[in-house]
């Protein structure tokens, strides 16, 4: 769910692009590397307790709404993980 979040998120920036200010998705991807599972735990690998996805999870996700302004490709968030 939280991956598709960062899609839908990435959807709406892809859509928007003019409301987009330079930097504004770097900052995105920024934000979505620093609060992957893996780095909120210091890289301790616990897959059982990951329940937001791998912070380069959530940046594939936030990329794929982005690069395609669909929101119908969040639903192949699953392939991702």
């Amino acid at each position: 769910m939280e991956l598709q979040a960062d899609c839908y998120a990435g959807v709406w920036a892809g859509k928007n692009r003019n409301a987009i200010e330079p930097g504004d998705f770097e900052e995105g991807m920024t934000a979505a590397s620093a609060i992957g599972d893996d780095a909120l735990t210091q890289g301790r690998v616990s897959p059982e307790n990951f329940t937001h996805g791998t912070s380069q999870q959530r940046m594939q996700a936030l990329r794929l709404g982005m690069e395609s302004a669909d929101d119908s490709q969040c639903d192949r968030i699953l392939e991702i993980r």
